[in-house]
């Protein structure tokens, strides 16, 4: 196998704060995915179904997709109604020079505005150890390797004479504030404990991490250097999963346990600068967890002001890294804010709002853009959730579409509609100005820039 055994071992910023309980434990820890391989460390995302990406093969570590209506399944291939079917979409190259010819595991996929990022480990055996790479794609199954199939990130010192050779890999990657935020194991890191565990934080706007990096200190972000790489962990341990839970502002990291009877979630704060709680999600693990994020890698909204659905998928399985299948659990989260406490333009980012009596509605860039047709609105999000009178009016009023709305082109510009807030709202598409029964009107490039601009409108394919 690629990986060692993901454990946490000690190490953390700060005494905990307790902030929030927990309730409702669901989905116990029977299988919902099996083959008769082994399957582990998966990434799982909440884009109009389920979609899950993870490691997974027989004579080598290649990266699986399939997807479901329910985390409970049954899981299959895309376009497939056959269950425990897969699609392999990522292999290694072939090229056993490369950093990534040999193997390919431990994917996180994030979704941002209309392009799918894989950040994934690699192995090759010119190279001797692990690394980090990624690839992008439109619609999360066909993937082109970026910054030119070269790793993003490397081990941070030489891997031979260290006790635990693994490399620097295992990545989970969410997106909060215009940035990438990436957690990774390095196991060669200046501040790994005995055993080769370590977390390390980066962030940038640049998903390829080649500019503009930023790594977290003990005293908070600061640019990456040489001499402060890898000389802070955030967590003492292997193969961990995160994401940013706008309700009470935390990254929550998902952690196999200290025991192999439960998977441990960690809540820090906005700052990464002190635990503020942990929980426990009960049932058996062989290896490191997903936690199921809406596509930008920010928790699932609920309908509940102040609840967090926390869902995870883990490998189980008693006969060894051959029989490993994957299991769902989970709890919800109560944060312990109040209705008047909860940021709901960010908690409901990218869904479709559906209350009644009211517009369809899209939750974009905090605010609610509201639509005389249910057709361009489709074309923008796959998330729909229904909620309240109360926590629509929540969400602050940001503009409307009504049907034949101005679509206004300049050269070098993006098509825009013009809506009544008085703003140009670029998208990228011409499925939803199409369904709204618009058409383009060109402009000059300078009457088109003398508009102010709303947020832009991403297509998902």
């Amino acid at each position: 196998m690629l990986l060692a055994l993901a454990v946490v071992t000690s190490g953390l910023l700060s005494p905990v704060a307790r902030a929030a309980t927990v309730t409702g434990y669901r989905g116990g820890n029977t299988p919902v995915y099996s083959r008769t391989s082994y399957d582990y460390v998966p990434s799982v995302m909440k884009d109009g179904v389920y979609r899950m990406w993870w490691c997974g093969g027989i004579a080598g570590d290649y990266i699986l997709y399939a997807e479901a209506n329910s985390l409970s399944g049954p899981w299959h291939a895309r376009g497939s109604s056959v269950a425990n079917s897969y699609n392999t979409v990522f292999r290694p190259t072939g090229n056993a020079a490369q950093f990534d010819g040999i193997h390919v595991c431990d994917p996180s996929v994030i979704r941002v505005d209309a392009t799918y990022y894989m950040y994934y480990g690699g192995y090759g055996d010119g190279t001797g150890t692990t690394m980090i790479g990624v690839a992008s794609s439109p619609d999360g199954l066909n993937w082109t390797r970026l910054n030119g199939g070269n790793p993003i990130i490397v081990p941070a010192r030489d891997y031979r004479p260290l006790p635990n050779k693994y490399g620097a890999g295992q990545p989970s990657v969410t997106h909060v504030n215009g940035k990438f935020h990436l957690i990774f194991t390095d196991s060669t890191g200046y501040a790994v404990d005995g055993n080769g565990g370590g977390q390390f934080v980066l962030r940038s706007s640049d998903p390829t991490f080649q500019t503009g990096v930023e790594e977290l200190t003990a005293t908070g972000f600061a640019p990456r250097t040489a001499a402060n790489h890898t000389r802070h962990s955030l967590l003492a341990a292997f193969s961990v999963d995160w994401q940013y839970v706008d309700a009470n502002d935390t990254f929550a990291i998902a952690v196999d346990g200290p025991t192999s009877s439960a998977t441990r979630v960690f809540l820090f704060n906005s700052a990464l600068s002190q635990q503020v709680d942990q929980f426990d999600i009960s049932g058996t693990w062989t290896e490191g967890p997903a936690i199921v994020s809406r596509p930008d890698k920010h928790a699932l909204a609920s309908s509940t002001c102040g609840t967090v659905p926390v869902d995870i998928l883990r490998s189980v399985g008693p006969g060894g890294p051959d029989t490993w299948n994957l299991a769902h659990g989970g709890v919800d989260l109560l944060t312990g804010r109040t209705c008047d406490q909860v940021p709901h333009g960010r908690v409901y980012e990218g869904y479709l709002l559906q209350a009644p009596g009211l517009p369809l509605t899209l939750a974009r860039g905090g605010m609610r853009l509201q639509f005389a047709l249910a057709a361009p609105a489709q074309t923008l999000s796959r998330n729909a959730i229904a909620v309240s009178s109360d926590v629509f009016h929540r969400i602050p009023y940001g503009a409307s579409m009504t049907s034949g709305a101005t679509v206004y082109g300049a050269p070098g510009r993006p098509a825009a509609f013009r809506l009544d807030d008085g703003r140009l709202w670029p998208v990228s598409c011409l499925e939803t100005i199409t369904s709204n029964n618009s058409s383009i009107a060109n402009l000059s490039v300078g009457q088109w820039d003398a508009h102010p601009t709303g947020p832009a409108l991403h297509c998902v394919k």
